[in-house]
């Protein structure tokens, strides 16, 4: 398994491999449902590593939520920012929560439209927010049963539009499981 780097417009794609909560970046995007109830997967180790116990990241998260947009859930393409905490050790500034699409092994423009979305909304609040490198997991690759090429191939395409106008961020990382 060998690391990538695709140079593209402001900064770059990386592709790696190993435990997204201990990569060296700004902020790392959770996988999350749209209620941000950290029960399994990616979500499940990020709200472990970040607080130590998910029900209270889970807590925290829906609290920010509330805050952030007004209502319990999420939608594609909309992100709720929580604190690192314990990630901090690690360099990581926030967590960025968003919500992509159910596939249960099928594919399609729909699917493909939210998961794009899901993976530029993050890529645009990690923008705003002045950071200069964002990491993400496959995205609805896991629980969610979108297949795992489709879900690299639209976090590839979303990541060179958004580099393209970036301001801040350079660097646009995917962590895949090593």
């Amino acid at each position: 398994m060998k690391e990538e780097i695709i140079p593209t417009g402001n900064g770059q794609i990386k592709i790696t491999y190993g435990d997204i909560t201990k990569i060296k970046a700004d902020a790392i995007v959770n996988a999350a449902n749209k209620y941000l109830s950290h029960g399994g997967g990616v979500a499940l180790a990020i709200a472990r590593a970040a607080a130590g116990d998910p029900e209270l990241y889970t807590r925290i998260s829906q609290e920010e939520c509330l805050k952030q947009i007004g209502r319990n859930y999420i939608n594609h393409g909309e992100v709720v920012v929580t604190p690192a905490m314990n990630l901090e050790k690690f360099g990581i500034k926030y967590v960025i929560h968003t919500v992509g699409p159910i596939c249960r092994g099928t594919w399609d423009d729909d699917k493909a439209d939210k998961l794009y979305k899901a993976y530029i909304g993050a890529m645009k609040k990690a923008d705003e927010l002045g950071l200069k490198s964002v990491a993400f997991p496959l995205i609805s690759a896991g629980i969610y049963g979108c297949p795992k090429e489709k879900s690299l191939e639209t976090f590839k395409k979303a990541a060179e539009d958004f580099l393209k106008n970036s301001k801040h961020v350079k660097e646009v990382i995917m962590v895949l499981r090593g």
